[in-house]
């Protein structure tokens, strides 16, 4: 399945800082935020299905794609206020917020901050509830010893590091898919990559779950070389109410790996919580 890149424009926000994005389509918006290192354009296979009956937005957060690659602010917490600054920005109202990896604990982070009532409803895609791996929590993929390594790496060897990683975020894996990705994350500089890695793993977004008062889902994929589908079933089982969708072809990116159903999931989805009907 091909895809054209995404045509962009720029945000500013309130302290100055530009901020890449896309707006498509008309209808009940969806708002679609991406994961650590990476950048809206892994939502090239989602936006234009997606805008034929919904406005559709995305962002890059600051120090992401083509953002501007800010000296501070690469907490959880700032890039919350970020989003929270492009959705009032842009006019946007009752969304139905989506977060991949790193963005869905940006969006804990929202729920913290901001209160119940944020969205229409919210998509957690591919992300455990903590990456932390601690005694009283096995539903991680590191622990503390790791994440200690991982940094040293992404300081030291990025390149092999992130290529690697790659592999691993996808059930099967297609070499200049590699190629694309792998180069997506360097576009990330490694001192931002580090700050906002450490922020992502230490992240505690378990006070959030209690606070979710409106319809959502949990999309994880089977295959386990990054995340475990226990993850995600436990995450599901931590939200009131929480869907889980699984799917049975996807690693780490359902919304890349299986583009066709993650659209029609999340079209349904939104079409429901909006009560615009599928």
């Amino acid at each position: 399945m091909e895809s054209s890149l995404l045509a962009e424009k720029v945000f500013i926000g309130p302290d100055g800082t530009r901020f890449s994005y896309v707006d498509e389509g008309q209808g009940s918006p969806i708002v679609l935020l991406h994961g650590w290192s990476s950048s809206l354009q892994w939502f090239r296979r989602n936006v234009p299905e997606l805008a034929k009956s919904h406005r559709v937005l995305a962002l890059d957060f600051r120090g992401h794609g083509s953002s501007d690659k800010t000296t501070s602010g690469h907490t959880m917490e700032q890039y919350a206020i970020d989003v929270r600054d492009f959705i009032d920005g842009m006019s946007v109202r009752n969304p139905v917020l989506v977060g991949w990896s790193m963005g869905s604990i940006v969006l804990w982070s929202y729920i913290k901050q901001f209160g119940s009532g944020q969205a229409r409803g919210m998509v957690f895609v591919g992300q455990s509830a903590s990456d932390l791996i601690t005694p009283s929590y096995e539903h991680g993929v590191f622990p503390e010893e790791e994440v200690r390594r991982y940094m040293y790496e992404l300081q030291m060897d990025r390149r092999r590091l992130i290529a690697d990683q790659m592999a691993t975020m996808v059930k099967n894996p297609i070499e200049k898919d590699l190629e694309w990705m792998t180069d997506d994350y360097l576009r990330c500089p490694a001192n931002i990559a580090t700050v906002a890695f450490y922020h992502q793993t230490m992240a505690d977004s378990f006070p959030a779950f209690p606070m979710i008062d409106f319809p959502c889902q949990v999309y994880f994929g089977v295959d386990p070389k990054m995340y475990k589908i226990a993850h995600g079933e436990y995450l599901a089982s931590l939200i009131p109410g929480c869907e889980l969708v699984v799917f049975e072809e996807s690693g780490h990116v359902p919304m890349w790996e299986e583009a066709q159903r993650f659209n029609g999931e999340l079209h349904a989805f939104a079409g429901r919580v909006s009560g615009a009907g599928t």
